[in-house]
């Protein structure tokens, strides 16, 4: 028996792990003996630990703002390190964990809704509204990723539409309620501040109940590691325990939003890292990565702690962990293939939802009817109205002329940079959101903005053209290695969009009175653009694509791949930085008129491909008309559904993109 027990806890005290564990554990007391050093000094650091003198400001401060941080900033960590351990194991994906799964989202969507609409009597419910938003979320992603043929790539996929499609209605959700948008905002970007014990005391018992259930299936999360056949075979019960960590998992992730916010890729990252390590036993993984995550995202917060300064600005904590984490999945994906290797081309035959000739007719005369209807036509909530004339006719036509117009261009702009990144990448996934495009551009001209005052839109233009191509090249950069194959490019740009999205999130908290403008503009709004403005992106939307259009035959050669159109005498590395040029100058004129929108680029080329657009010409031609049509539509609705409240544009567009793909996702289940 003393010989079982010594080898097992000689493979307990993994090298690589341990030496980890270990470092962010020195790091973490060199924390706390730095905050506590002042009071050690003057002889009350147990003074300040345990009975604070109430006459010391200093400590009262640390007692009852600083310390409660601390502990919370472990205890935070240590539950998502833990659940994202537990959610990799069950689903036998290195890539899982409750942000990428949209667990995160769903309790964020389900708290705001909570907050901001339950009354104070619904208040004890709060847990069970964050649970059911996690769990709801996660049954999502998961019946649409079942019975695929690649679950770890579908996986991913579908827990960013279901992102998306939740941070929409979430962002709806605070621009209704302008007068919470700050600390929502803050809570939603994972604010560990604390002014009492009060959040500690809830978070504490719930880890420890999740902790204990979990560590309990360990040994059963061994056999399902082997796949579920092998499991049922051994005597396991594989749904019912699957549904039971997955449900505990949920529940100490909910826990810890409920409480400090979204925190992301803590839960990512830390049992990703111990398994490089060399981590494989479920009981270790799940103690390492308690102990890690939670010594890990104390060393963060102190690094933010270190940045807010006496300034009085705030860097979320939550922000800055996606900072740090996101590079760390792109590590991953360059050290290890954790995925088989597809071709990167979509090679199914046409599909004919409707045939391509209908689809055509169809799209042009939706597009002239609809735009008369957007010009002339409204909804007040209970009844149509046809503008026919008046004093105010001429200045309502060109307002709405405006916004529709806008709409139109953008959706146009971003189908054909989609369509080329698409073409060009082989990769029917990629877009210019996905690929971090988008949120390049948008982090360039808030940077812009808010830093150097830049107010000119040529300038933004400018500067939100060059973020969006120093974007894709980085990105083509990190996937050369795998020939742009689409799940690497699908997931570094992921992993890019987040880092981008966390460091638009800082830039925000140093915008003051910007802000809800700013986040107004994030969300894809056409209520600021002006017809001059239109008229200059038109013209370079409709100068591109002739370009785009004259370059047809190259661009139909650069889809064959790489040696096949070097082969036919095309300098294919040349031609692929043109296209990508265009593609981000497009993608940079629609953010800057817009703002960044979400799934258009994405659903146009691929909508316009599964109806039989194949050639790289008809290919752009049936995305523009199909983006088109889908932004005006977004417009209109976006205008009158809560008339005489306005929705952005772009959350409306996300909404209309993630339904589609919902759809077609169950649609070839």
């Amino acid at each position: 028996m003393s010989g079982e027990t010594s080898r097992d806890m000689s493979r307990f005290f993994y090298r690589g792990p341990a030496i980890l564990c270990l470092a962010l554990a020195i790091c973490s007391v060199a924390i706390l003996i730095n905050d506590l050093w002042p009071f050690l000094q003057k002889g009350a650091g147990m003074n300040v630990l345990f009975h604070p003198d109430e006459t010391d400001f200093d400590q009262i401060l640390f007692h009852f703002s600083t310390l409660p941080r601390i502990t919370m900033a472990f205890i935070c960590g240590a539950g998502l390190a833990l659940a994202g351990a537990a959610i990799q194991t069950v689903l036998r994906n290195p890539l899982a964990s409750p942000t990428t799964l949209g667990v995160g989202a769903g309790v964020e969507f389900a708290l705001t809704v909570f907050l901001l609409l339950a009354p104070a009597a619904l208040a004890p419910f709060k847990e069970a509204a964050a649970l059911a938003g996690g769990m709801i979320a996660l049954g999502a992603v998961y019946l649409i990723a079942s019975r695929r043929a690649n679950a770890t790539l579908w996986l991913i996929l579908a827990g960013m539409i279901i992102n998306l499609m939740l941070q929409s209605g979430t962002q709806i959700f605070l621009l209704f309620n302008e007068q919470y948008l700050q600390s929502v905002f803050m809570w939603g970007a994972g604010d560990l501040a604390q002014n009492g014990w009060d959040s500690t005391q809830f978070v504490l018992p719930r880890l420890l109940v999740g902790v204990a259930v979990v560590l309990l299936l360990s040994r059963p999360l061994d056999l399902l590691a082997l796949g579920d056949d092998t499991a049922s075979s051994l005597g396991a019960r594989v749904t019912i325990l699957r549904l039971l960590i997955l449900g505990f998992a949920v529940f100490i992730t909910a826990s810890v939003i409920s409480a400090a916010g979204l925190i992301g890729f803590i839960g990512l990252a830390v049992p990703a890292a111990l398994r490089i390590a060399g981590l494989t036993r479920s009981r270790d993984l799940m103690i390492y990565s308690l102990l890690t995550g939670g010594f890990a995202l104390l060393c963060i917060d102190f690094i933010v702690r270190q940045m807010n300064g006496l300034d009085g600005d705030i860097v979320p904590t939550g922000a800055a962990t996606a900072l740090i984490g996101a590079p760390f999945i792109i590590l991953i994906l360059r050290k290890a293939r954790i995925m088989p290797g597809q071709q990167s081309e979509d090679h199914h035959p046409d599909q004919h939802i409707v045939s391509k000739n209908l689809l055509s007719l169809l799209l042009i005369l939706g597009l002239v009817t609809g735009l008369g209807l957007s010009l002339f036509v409204s909804f007040n909530g209970h009844d149509f109205l046809f503008l026919t004339g008046g004093e105010s006719f001429h200045d309502i036509v060109l307002q709405r002329s405006e916004r529709t117009f806008a709409a139109i261009i953008c959706g146009a702009a971003l189908a054909v940079s989609g369509t080329l990144i698409q073409r060009v990448g082989r990769n029917p996934l990629a877009s210019p959101e996905i690929t971090g495009v988008s949120s390049a551009t948008a982090l360039a001209m808030i940077i812009a903005l808010v830093f150097f005052g830049f107010g000119q839109r040529a300038e933004l233009m400018f500067v939100g053209a060059a973020g969006g191509i120093i974007s894709l090249i980085v990105l083509l950069l990190l996937c050369r290695k795998f020939t742009h194959a689409p799940h690497y490019l699908l997931l570094n740009g992921l992993a890019l969009t987040a880092i981008l999205g966390a460091i638009v999130r800082i830039a925000l908290t140093r915008s003051g009175t910007q802000t809800s403008m700013l986040i107004s503009w994030l969300a894809g709004t056409t209520y600021f653009t002006r017809m001059d403005e239109v008229l200059i992106v038109a013209g370079v939307t409709a100068a591109l694509l002739v370009v785009v259009i004259a370059v047809r035959r190259p661009l139909e050669l650069a889809s064959f791949g790489n040696d096949q159109a070097t082969s036919l005498g095309l300098g294919i590395s040349g031609f692929q930085f043109f296209i990508m040029l265009l593609a981000a100058i497009l993608a940079a004129s629609a953010t800057l008129l817009v703002g960044p929108l979400s799934f258009v680029g994405l659903m146009a080329p691929h909508l316009a491909r599964i109806a039989g657009y194949r050639l790289a010409g008809g290919h752009l031609l049936g995305a523009v008309l199909i983006g088109a049509n889908v932004m005006m539509v977004a417009e209109w609705l976006a205008r009158n559904m809560l008339y005489p409240q306005q929705l952005p544009t772009g959350l409306i567009a996300a909404l209309i993109g993630t339904a589609y793909f919902l759809f077609l996702a169950i649609r070839k289940r």
